[in-house]
This record gives C-alpha cells, structure tokens and sequence, in this order.
C-alpha cells in the first residue's frame, strides 16, 4: 500500500489531504458520538437533582482528566491499555444480543478487526502514528499487535464456523468482511475514520436514542443535552489545539490531541454506557 501519512507534499498542518480529511471526521463526527452520555446519566437517576447530575459531570471530567495525566506519565502503557479496551467497546457495539460466549466471538473479531486488522494492514504507516503518541519506542505495543493478530485469526476462524452454522450471524460476518476491505484498500487513519464515525458512531447514537426514546424522554430535553456535550468536546479540542506546540511537533501534537483526547473521552464514556447503560436496560 502506498505510504501517504506524511509527506512532503502535505498542504494541512503537515498531513496529506486524505489524513487531514480523517482527523478532521474523527474530531468533529466520531468525537461528539458520546453526546448522550448526559442524558444517559440522567436515564441512570443521575439527573435527578443538580447535586446528582453535577457529581455525574464532575466525575466524568475527573475520570477524563485522569487518563491525560496517565498518558502524559505512562504513554506507552496508556496506548496499550487504550487499545485493549477500544476492541472490547468497539466489538461489543456491533455485537448482535443472543448467547454469551457468541457474542465475545462477535465483539473480539469485530473490535480485534478494527485495531489490529488496521495495524497489521498498515504496520509502517501506524508505527509512525503510534512513535508519534508515545514520543518512544513501539516495540512492546508490537508485542501485543502481534499476539493479539494470532488470537484475532483464530476467532475470525471461530466466527465463520459459527456463520456457517447460524444464519443470523451471516449479517454481521458479511459487514466485518467488508469493512477489512475498506481498511486494506484505505489509508490507516482514513480506515478508522470510516469505522469510527460512520459504522460505530452511528450505531451506538442510534441505539443510544431508541433506548432514550422507550424511556420516555422528549428530544426537546436529550437533543440541548447532546448539543452541550458536543460544544464542550469541540471547545476542549479547539483549546488543546491553541495551546500545543509549533513548527516542526504540529503533526505529533494535532495526533497526540485527538487520540489522546478521544482516549479520555472513550473510558468514562465506556463505563456509563457499556458498564451501566447496557446492564440496566
């Protein structure tokens, strides 16, 4: 695959068009993809009262704010630890309800896909990206690219048997097969902006507001909620985006930004939403 991560005919802020164009997604549709998380805190009784949802609020940012700090003094463990978790939250969205152990294949080959489908795909390109988020080594994240890809080919295996024998799963095998075709034939950044923002985002906003909506919850109510969590993400970035370095770091900064960013967003989101959300419903 052609290498196009940085190049020297890059025109946006030392990235080629194309990455560009993904970041760009990632921050402003995949990003906001937790705007509910305020209403699904008010669905859980965290709205009650304003101490309650003002607690929620503030343990969120906390939890957020701690995987900053975290990041800052551990990268590479923080990058490890965010990928691990990110196959299980993104496999576990686009898992179909039914028996347990069915669904761990499901959510495994369909989050290992994305993560580690992506990286072996693109292993040159990613190791930029990864040396760029850790400013280090990347031998111990390649480790566990590397071993988690043995794991990955044996549950893909596990998921076409079962396809083979259970037509219900044919669907969900038929859309994994076709997007590690969009991720072989895309760039690695635009692989996953297209993962991110239109297949996850979509379906957990979707699910997220049929389950709102059989709660009773009026859109006049879920939708200022939504736009004020989107507007706090935006303006979050857009500060972190002023106040970063110049010059030669703007290409490390603007990937350490978002990815880091969506880190700290991805686990309080992953704990209301995957933790409680799911289980109370």
């Amino acid at each position: 695959m052609p290498e196009i991560f940085f190049s020297n005919e890059s025109l946006f802020l030392g990235f080629d068009p194309v990455s560009f164009i993904a970041l760009t997604a990632i921050v402003f549709i995949g990003l906001p993809h937790g705007a509910f998380d305020g209403a699904v805190g008010l669905a859980l009784g965290y709205g009650k009262r304003f101490k309650s949802m003002l607690a929620f609020i503030l343990i969120y940012i906390f939890i957020a704010a701690a995987v900053v700090i975290f990041w800052i003094n551990f990268p590479n463990a923080a990058l490890l630890i965010f990928l691990a978790i990110s196959i299980w939250h993104f496999g576990i969205g686009d898992s179909q309800q039914g028996e347990k152990t069915q669904r761990i294949i499901q959510a495994l080959a369909h989050g290992g896909l994305v993560v580690i489908g992506i990286s072996v795909m693109h292993s040159a390109e990613v190791d930029k990206i990864f040396s760029q988020l850790i400013n280090g080594s990347t031998l111990l994240l390649w480790h566990f690219i590397n071993v988690s890809a043995i794991g990955l080919m044996l549950v893909l295996a596990v998921y076409f048997f079962l396809a083979w024998k259970k037509t219900e799963l044919r669907r969900g095998l038929a859309e994994l097969v076709s997007l590690g075709v969009i991720y072989y034939i895309l760039p690695p950044l635009a692989g996953f902006a297209f993962y991110f923002c239109a297949v996850h985002s979509v379906r957990h906003l979707r699910y997220t507001w049929s389950r709102l909506r059989t709660l009773s919850y009026s859109p006049r109510l879920l939708i200022p909620l939504a736009l004020f969590f989107t507007v706090v993400s935006w303006i979050a970035a857009m500060m972190a985006f002023l106040l970063m370095p110049s010059a030669d770091f703007i290409t490390g900064s603007i990937l350490q930004i978002v990815f880091i960013g969506l880190a700290a967003l991805t686990v309080p989101h992953m704990l209301l939403v995957d933790g409680l959300f799911r289980r109370a419903l």
